[in-house]
């Protein structure tokens, strides 16, 4: 992978973890993530676009103030890629850590 194609990795990352409406996040994580797809956080896994973009639809829905960013440039790493990030929620802000 070229570094366009990682800094549109994380253009989409960001745009899509930002997405109210639930069908253009849909189309944007299909981009992104395959339909397989496994996110591990500390106290749960999603399996899955759809538990990926229910999530953050949740997020969205529950905290007026939240709000995705990235940290800093994405990082290639091999075949894969890191994003940090930050989360905006009314309680404070939260560090994130995306690898793909």
């Amino acid at each position: 992978m070229n570094e366009e194609t990682f800094s549109q990795l994380q253009e989409l990352h960001v745009i899509a973890w930002n997405e109210k409406d639930m069908s253009k996040r849909d189309e944007m994580l299909r981009k992104i993530y395959a339909d397989d797809i496994r996110m591990y956080d500390r106290e749960f896994t999603f399996n899955g676009l759809r538990s990926a973009s229910d999530f953050i639809g949740q997020l969205i829905a529950e905290d007026p103030a939240y709000k995705f960013s990235a940290a800093k440039l994405i990082e290639p790493l091999q075949n894969s890629a890191r994003l940090f990030g930050h989360i905006q929620t009314a309680g404070g802000l939260l560090n994130s850590m995306d690898f793909f």
